[in-house]
């Protein structure tokens, strides 16, 4: 088997086994519930949240397959060049180890008792759901093999974008994450369900999640006289701004999200930062204090062409050396 594939079967495995493992408590212990089942327990332990059986069969394997197939889709991508799925695939391990054993441990708790305000789920249970999840995660990152060498693009040379005197230009694009849009849609589905099928304590918050994910899963970039603007494609805000001044050069370049930002989203590292997306094209800043900004956008070089021209404007207006190379 190749190595892409074996490593999406990899990582969907232990979803698949953990819907097996709910499926077959379910079947064993079906007669022995009560209805309704109680299916959300506080710190206490008591319950206080209540559905059928059958619904909460329904949403534990719902989202354990929804979760299986989103890291099944990220192995994949990312074992075709877009970042090391080593990790994806040990955390797909570690969440279906804990879920594995929460799922079951709650029907198991609601066997032979007649009323289900009566059943109990104490925080050690969640001790040992962790338990679980632990050296399942070891079990994944092993399984999963050694990633193959980051190949990060090198940087590009410094282009610019002739512009007569006086002329105005701007550049703008949009650029969307597939992979936090697809995320944060799986979340605000599975919370939404989990809200009306169990309780809205649990599953409002990961429905709010989701939709936070998919609003912040794209971008405006834009180049102007002002600098770099990136902002949310509809609304104006929240928005981050690199003014002209704060910026030696602007080069183009391949990244990878993984390899060299390690995730996607608004990213930190040493000497580096940068609004991660995707993997692909980018458009690289190199500030004045010696740090690179990146921004993960389509048609980087023209971008980096005109702001390297804007720069230089900008330069002779204050009375500095332009470097024209």
């Amino acid at each position: 088997m190749h190595q892409p594939l074996r490593r999406t079967f990899v990582v969907a495995l232990p979803f698949a086994l953990a819907c097996a493992a709910v499926l077959t408590t379910y079947a064993a212990l079906r007669d022995r519930l009560p209805d309704p089942l109680a299916t959300h327990f506080p710190a206490s332990g008591k319950a206080n949240g209540f559905s059928s059986a059958t619904s909460f069969v329904w949403v534990a394997t719902g989202l354990l397959a929804v979760q299986g197939a989103v890291f099944a889709a990220l192995v994949h991508r990312s074992s075709r060049g877009i970042g090391p799925p080593r990790l994806l695939v040990a955390v797909a391990y570690g969440e279906s180890g804990l879920l594995g054993y929460l799922f079951p441990a709650t029907l198991f708790a609601n066997a032979d008792v007649s009323d289900a305000a009566d059943v109990r789920l104490p925080m050690w249970q969640l001790a040992v759901a962790l338990a679980c999840a632990l050296p399942a995660a070891a079990a994944g990152w092993l399984l999963a093999g050694a990633d193959a060498p980051p190949a990060a693009g090198p940087a590009g040379e410094p282009h610019r974008l002739p512009l007569g005197k006086g002329e105005v230009a701007s550049w703008t694009r949009t650029v969307t994450s597939r992979v936090l849009l697809g995320v944060g849609l799986a979340l605000a589905c599975v919370g939404a369900a989990l809200a009306f099928t169990v309780s809205p304590g649990s599953g409002l918050p990961m429905a709010v999640m989701g939709v936070i994910a998919v609003l912040l899963s794209g971008c405006r970039v834009t180049i102007d006289r002002r600098g770099l603007t990136v902002s949310p494609p509809v609304v104006r805000w929240p928005r981050l701004r690199v003014p002209l001044g704060r910026i030696e050069e602007a080069t183009s370049r391949q990244v990878s999200a993984y390899d060299d930002f390690g995730g996607w989203g608004y990213r930190i590292r040493a000497g580096r930062s940068g609004l991660v997306l995707r993997s692909g094209d980018a458009l690289c800043l190199r500030l004045t204090t010696g740090k690179e900004f990146v921004v993960t956008v389509d048609d980087a070089r023209t971008a980096a062409a005109l702001l390297n021209t804007l720069i230089d404007r900008a330069a002779r207006g204050a009375g500095r050396p332009v470097d024209a190379s």
